[in-house]
C-alpha cells in the first residue's frame, strides 16, 4: 500500500496520466480509422485501438516500469487479474461507436491494487471531456475547467434515475419494471459510470457479464465521487478473480440504494 500512496502523492502523476490520455484522444480524433477487423469474441478492433494501446503502454512503462499492464488488446492469461498491482486499460471502450463516427466511445485507464480499482481516468474525445478519481476525490475536466464530483448531489425528487447500455437487454428491462418512478437514459461505454459520479443518475444495472477493463476506470471514479460498485450479492466488486468477465453488477450513487431498492426486488 505504501507504493500506491507514493504514486498518488507524486505531484507529477496526474499530469502524466492526463498527458497520456490527451495524446490518445488526439489520435482518436485526428487519425483515420482504417481497416476494421473482428476479434475471436466478435468484437471490433481497429489500428487506432492498437495505436492507443501502444501509447498508453509506452507512457505507463516509462513512468512506472515495475507495474504490469493488462489491456483489452493484450493476450491476457486469466491469472493476470490475480496480480497484486497492475494497470487495467481499455484503449477504446465502444469501438463500434467509434467506427460509426458516433460520440459514445471512451479511453480508460485504471490502477488495480489487491482487487480494488484505486485510480481511474476516462476520456471522451469527441466532447473534450475527462473524468478522473482517486483517494476519495473525483473530478470532471471539460475545456480546461475542473469541477469536483459528488455522486450524492443527484436531483432529489420521486424519480429513480437509471443509466443503461444502448444495446437491448431483456433482463435489465424486467428488472426496471419492478422499480417505481424510473427515468432511463441510454449511454455507450463507461460514460454511464461518469454520469452517476456527476450526480446525474442513481443506478447502472448490468445483468450480464462484460469485461473488467470496461468498468475499472469508471469504478474508481465512481468510488472517489462517493458511489459504489457492487456484485450481484451486494458485495464490493473485486477484480482479483481468474477471469476477464465481470458477472452481473450494480453501479450506484450510494450503498443506500442497494438496501432500499435493489435488494428487495432481486
Amino acid at each position: 500500500m505504501l507504493y500506491i500512496k507514493k504514486i498518488l502523492k507524486d505531484p507529477y502523476f496526474k499530469d502524466t496520466l492526463l498527458n497520456c490520455i490527451n495524446k490518445c484522444s488526439k489520435i482518436a480524433l485526428e487519425e483515420p480509422v482504417g481497416k476494421v477487423e473482428k476479434k475471436i469474441d466478435g468484437s471490433l478492433v481497429t489500428k487506432i485501438d492498437k495505436k492507443i494501446d501502444q501509447v498508453i503502454r509506452q507512457d505507463l512503462s516509462l513512468s512506472y516500469p515495475s507495474i504490469p499492464i493488462v489491456s483489452e488488446e493484450s493476450h491476457n492469461d486469466d491469472n493476470s487479474f490475480l496480480q497484486k498491482l497492475y494497470w487495467l486499460i481499455d484503449p477504446i471502450d465502444g469501438t463500434s461507436s467509434f467506427v460509426k463516427g458516433h460520440k459514445g466511445y471512451t479511453i480508460n485507464i485504471a490502477l488495480i491494487y489487491e482487487g480494488i480499482a484505486v485510480l481511474g481516468f476516462i476520456a471522451n474525445p469527441p466532447t473534450n471531456s475527462i473524468w478522473y478519481g482517486y483517494e476519495g476525490n473525483a473530478y470532471f475536466l471539460y475545456n480546461n475547467m475542473v469541477k469536483e464530483l459528488n455522486s450524492n448531489n443527484s436531483k432529489k425528487d420521486q424519480y429513480c434515475r437509471v443509466v443503461c447500455s444502448k444495446s437491448y437487454d431483456v433482463n435489465v428491462e424486467e428488472f426496471l419494471k419492478k422499480i417505481k418512478n424510473v427515468k432511463i437514459k441510454y449511454y455507450s461505454s463507461s460514460i454511464k459510470f461518469c454520469k452517476i459520479a456527476e450526480g446525474k443518475a442513481n443506478i447502472y444495472p448490468r445483468l450480464h457479464s462484460i469485461s473488467k477493463w470496461d468498468i475499472a476506470a469508471g469504478d474508481a471514479i465512481l468510488k472517489s465521487a462517493g458511489g459504489i460498485l457492487l456484485d450481484s450479492n451486494g458485495k464490493i466488486f473485486k477484480y482479483n478473480t481468474p477471469t476477464a468477465k465481470t458477472g452481473n453488477f450494480f453501479a450506484l450513487s450510494s450503498k443506500f440504494l442497494w438496501n432500499s431498492t435493489i435488494y428487495n426486488i432481486l
